[in-house]
């Protein structure tokens, strides 16, 4: 048995976006979920050279899809802290 995670890469939308329908499934939230494969694409792997908005790790449970972590970075003016926000 092996784990394996890596960044998602352009070639991975369709599985961030299964997994995302899957999750808001769960949470009894998916007619809320307007995500869709180009909005994925372009805001998490723009064309351009600007940032991505969020990053996205994959895990693979015997080369067998089997989870996600979706973050992006943020600030505490309160605080005057770095942060992180992980879904």
């Amino acid at each position: 048995m092996s784990l394996l995670l890596r960044p998602a890469t352009a070639t991975d939308v369709p599985l961030i976006l299964q997994f995302i329908r899957e999750l808001a499934t769960y949470e009894k939230l998916a007619h809320e979920v307007i995500a869709t494969e180009e909005s994925l694409r372009r805001t998490l792997f723009p064309a351009d050279s600007t940032a991505p908005a969020a990053y996205c790790v994959l895990a693979f449970f015997d080369n067998a899809p089997a989870g996600f972590a979706l973050y992006f970075f943020n600030y505490s003016t309160f605080l005057a802290k770095p942060g992180l926000y992980l879904e």
